[in-house]
């Protein structure tokens, strides 16, 4: 594992902030359609490939990638891969933890159960933070959060077999995590065919019991995650301003045209130039000091962002109903509500890290008392 400091790279904090703001928006604009609020969307809860979200969430996946490749360009035995599982465990689970408890304890206060998820068995999902990302098995514990958490956990675990194969086998590994990703989108084309070979009957066996939507396969988050190490590798021959401008104009025709790829295959694609023209004009957005101030308080709290915003958006715009908004008061309000889904991220990030700081100073405190009795 790598043990230098190493100095961040800014354009992964303009990206973690990008895609913070741009999720948020998504699903607030969804709101409006979930309650029926009278009004127009902002223009952004749909394109011609979907949704402005979606792209953004691959973007997270491959800034994702990119860190800890940056970080962690390599594993060195068995204490290094368990360093690493503690490290990442503590980075998502307490935050995870303590945000769901609190939830958890309203839910069973509204439903008037403290088992309104179904049986017992399934805070197994909670337990592990799969109960977003395997919703698609039923009901379960599911209360707050994003179901991109449940990927980047099984990513995460899968990291030290990643980076060995991306450091030892790098283009066929490349080349495998492509293929499977567009095998994966491309599947259900098989459904109809006759069952004249082994390759068709295996892909409709798959998927008979594959039930989760291909923007959330693993295949799909796996693709995006593994490119964010490409990125990181070969960021100063991909990370150039003719890669930015074709970025560009790749953004411009799927936002204007319907181009003939699967919703799932435009969204990473989009992902891509995302991350691509973002990073290549990262200097010009960080030299605007008050947007870097902007960017880095975001970037730091994206995560409590996540978790938190769902169930903030939904209790705020219960109440929004029957009000006809325009898009100025559309953006007032999204801003208005943004701020408080901040405050709350920030809230729940200090209070966890200062009970965690307590618990790991509780060992020594004990050692320093008994020594000072003897």
């Amino acid at each position: 594992m790598s043990v230098a400091k190493k100095k961040p790279i800014p354009y992964l904090n303009i990206m973690r902030a990008a895609s913070a703001i741009m999720v948020v928006l998504f699903h607030y604009c969804y709101t409006f359609v979930e309650y029926q609020i009278p009004g127009t969307t902002i223009g952004l809860l749909a394109s011609p490939f979907g949704n402005w979200g979606a792209p953004f969430v691959y973007v997270f996946f491959m800034v994702s990638g990119a860190s800890l490749y940056y970080n962690h360009d390599h594993l060195s035995g068995l204490k290094d891969v368990l360093i690493f599982w503690k490290k990442r465990f503590l980075s998502l689970f307490p935050m995870f933890y303590v945000a769901w408890a609190i939830m958890y304890v309203i839910n069973s206060n509204k439903f008037g159960s403290w088992y309104w998820g179904g049986p017992r068995k399934k805070f197994l999902y909670t337990l592990f933070a799969m109960d977003g990302y395997l919703m698609h098995h039923g009901q379960n514990y599911y209360c707050l959060g994003e179901w991109f958490l449940g990927a980047i956990v099984i990513l995460y675990a899968l990291y030290p077999i990643l980076v060995f194969s991306f450091n030892h086998f790098r283009f066929l590994s490349g080349i495998l995590v492509t293929a499977l990703y567009v095998l994966n989108i491309n599947r259900h084309q098989f459904s109809s065919l006759p069952d004249t070979n082994i390759f068709i009957v295996l892909i409709k066996y798959y998927n008979s019991h594959i039930m989760i939507s291909d923007n959330m396969c693993l295949w799909t988050c796996l693709f995006s995650f593994y490119m964010g190490l490409f990125f990181i590798e070969y960021r100063e021959k991909l990370i150039t301003k003719p890669f930015a401008a074709l970025s560009l104009l790749g953004l411009i025709a799927f936002g204007t045209f319907q181009i003939p790829v699967s919703p799932v295959a435009a969204n990473g694609i989009c992902g891509i130039f995302f991350y691509v023209l973002i990073a290549s004009f990262s200097n010009q957005i960080l030299s605007v000091k008050p947007l870097k101030i902007a960017i880095d308080v975001l970037s730091k709290y994206s995560y409590g962002i996540f978790l938190v915003h769902h169930v903030i958006l939904y209790e705020i715009m219960q109440y929004m109903r029957g009000i006809v908004f325009n898009p100025p008061l559309q953006i007032a309000l999204f801003i208005a509500i943004y701020l408080v889904i901040l405050l709350a991220g920030f809230l729940l990030q200090t209070i966890v890290n200062s009970g965690m700081k307590l618990l790991s100073s509780i060992p020594k405190r004990l050692q320093a008392a008994i020594q000072a009795n003897r």
